[in-house]
């Protein structure tokens, strides 16, 4: 699911993300839910140099392309 996120997300505006990082409850330094479901995504959005407006506009982007994705999921489901 990520991994289809993050590419829709790179064909709507190449270059605004960073990748899939997909790392186990074993790697890094914490366990951020994904014990809880193996559907959970953690998302970051910017940096210490982002300005506030670049965060806006990332969030609505990505918010964009989840509803698109959501409701094709939601079709197939039902």
């Amino acid at each position: 699911m990520a991994k289809e996120l993050n590419e829709r997300l790179e064909n709507e505006i190449p270059g605004i993300s960073r990748g899939v990082f997909v790392k186990s409850k074993d790697e890094g330094n914490g366990v951020y839910n994904q014990d809880l479901s193996s559907n959970s995504i953690l998302l970051e959005f910017g940096g210490v140099d982002n300005k506030q407006q670049e965060l806006f506009n990332t969030v609505d982007e990505f918010a964009e392309v989840f509803s698109e994705y959501y409701r094709e999921v939601e079709e197939v489901n039902n």
